[in-house]
């Protein structure tokens, strides 16, 4: 489902809740700094979402109902401070939407309007401290995007790290995302790297 707001200008956007730092100020900081080595067979539990789409999640994540409305996908480990989420929208709409408002670029892949129309948004809700060149690349035979930015929000005295996917299926976008403590994020890149591109489409 697509969430739409009014700017100022009267015309109508699509806006992703940004409740990225709920328990980050809660959980305590007893793990070490260190990267973690996660097995994929070992360590991961492949899950299902509505027969459609499936990614790898460690195992001491649990599922979530709060980090998102509308998330179809939400694990957290509030203790780890490690989060996920999947939002998927329909990608017909999402191109007829923003060509009408006259900003869908024509010249480049729905994949790539995509990530830069969601990432906009994010950033207006956001402050951005730093932010890696979107690279594009393909998981599994589907393109994708991957970003990853360090940024604040309004309430929280953390920097938080997101790494996100942007993943084009035949009929919808995907965008995975993951987050936790900018501190800890050498600590989970190799995990949120492997959680991302294990996502795929089942049918």
């Amino acid at each position: 489902m697509c969430y739409r707001f009014l700017n100022k200008r009267g015309n109508t956007h699509r806006l992703l809740p940004v409740i990225f730092a709920l328990f980050l100020t809660v959980s305590c900081n007893f793990d070490s700094k260190s990267p973690e080595k996660l097995s994929l067979e070992k360590d991961f539990a492949f899950i299902k979402i509505n027969n459609e789409y499936g990614m790898h999640i460690p195992t001491y994540m649990t599922k979530s109902t709060v980090l998102n409305d509308e998330a179809s996908l939400q694990f957290a480990n509030i203790f780890k401070e490690t989060y996920v989420i999947v939002i998927d929208e329909p990608k017909d709409e999402f191109i007829s939407v923003f060509t009408d408002l006259g900003e869908y670029i024509d010249t480049i892949s729905a994949v790539k309007n995509y990530r830069a129309i969601q990432l906009r948004i994010l950033s207006e809700n956001i402050n951005v401290i730093k932010r890696s060149i979107p690279k594009s690349t393909r998981i599994n035979k589907l393109n994708a995007e991957l970003v990853q930015f360090d940024g604040r929000t309004d309430g929280v005295d953390y920097d938080i790290a997101y790494t996100v996917g942007f993943i084009e299926g035949d009929q919808n976008l995907y965008m995975v995302m993951t987050w936790t403590l900018a501190e800890k994020k050498e600590k989970y890149k190799e995990t949120f790297d492997k959680m991302i591109r294990s996502f795929r489409l089942l049918n």
